[in-house]
């Protein structure tokens, strides 16, 4: 059965592993057929720059965002709670939404992770 999970990425790449391995488990979860949204705040959105193959396990967690936008091929950046970052130094589709989108995104779904 099929279920609505959101992941929600929070801490900073440049000094922890947590968003790599959450884009990790977002594509397991999303390639076994579960419908993902994997949102990006805080300072976790510098993943998608091109800078994001320096961050902690940045190679590693850039390859399976490759895999993922096979499924999931539009990520979400959390525009209320993201350092500033400008929409085209974006390196991965994505869009910004506001904290009303996420907090409907959270309601909606049936698991919500956290890294």
């Amino acid at each position: 059965m099929s279920k609505k999970i959101v992941v929600i990425l929070r801490s900073d790449p440049r000094v922890s592993h947590r968003v790599c391995e959450g884009v990790r488990i977002a594509l397991g979860l999303a390639s076994g057929g579960h419908e993902v949204e994997l949102i990006f705040t805080e300072n976790s959105c510098l993943l998608l720059t091109e800078e994001g193959d320096e961050m902690v396990d940045g190679e590693l967690a850039l390859q399976f965002l490759d895999t993922l936008k096979e499924f999931i091929p539009l990520f979400l950046i959390d525009k209320g709670g993201t350092t500033y970052i400008d929409i085209e130094e974006l390196v991965y589709e994505s869009c910004f939404i506001s904290r009303e989108e996420l907090t409907s995104k959270l309601s909606a779904s049936d698991c919500l992770l956290s890294f």
